[in-house]
């Protein structure tokens, strides 16, 4: 069950990728506690290869092994594998699961984002490392900039 949860239209984070001939991505999840990456609730690909074939590798795959960055002790590999064809939309919670990008044999390209939430000054106190606050109040400081801008042009 989704959990109810309020997103901050003004902090969400979008993203072009590209991936070279051999590029990959090791197994992570994208919501992690003690980083400003805690925001996200929610993750997206986009893929924009055409004709792309499972031969051509970097299929995103997706663990459902109840792990997060790495796969629990003594747990058979319980996972499935989205081709990257292009038009293909995924989505999921950031915070759940783990996924990876599997060696490609081809030019990968995506749009990557996420939908995040408000922060809050817990968050900003639970953040471990010092670039990592740093970032909370840079993206605290463009929502502010965002919301003033759009109110200028709205309001004329």
């Amino acid at each position: 069950m989704l959990n109810s949860v309020a997103l901050d239209e003004k902090l969400s984070e979008l993203l072009y990728a590209y991936y070279p001939l051999g590029g990959f991505y090791k197994r992570h999840v994208d919501a992690v506690q003690g980083s400003a990456s805690v925001l996200r609730c929610f993750s997206l690909l986009l893929y924009l290869n055409e004709e792309w074939g499972e031969e051509d590798g970097g299929q995103l795959r997706i663990h459902l092994d109840g792990g997060g960055d790495e796969a629990p002790p003594n747990t058979s590999p319980n996972y499935f594998d989205v081709q990257p064809q292009g038009g293909t939309l995924v989505l999921f919670k950031s915070d759940a699961i783990p996924h990876e990008v599997l060696n490609t044999n081809k030019e990968r390209m995506v749009v990557i984002g996420w939908f995040n939430r408000a922060v809050t000054a817990a968050d900003v106190t639970n953040l471990t490392s010092e670039e990592d606050r740093t970032k909370a109040v840079l993206l605290l400081v463009a929502a502010g900039l965002v919301s003033v801008g759009l109110g200028m042009i709205f309001m004329g």
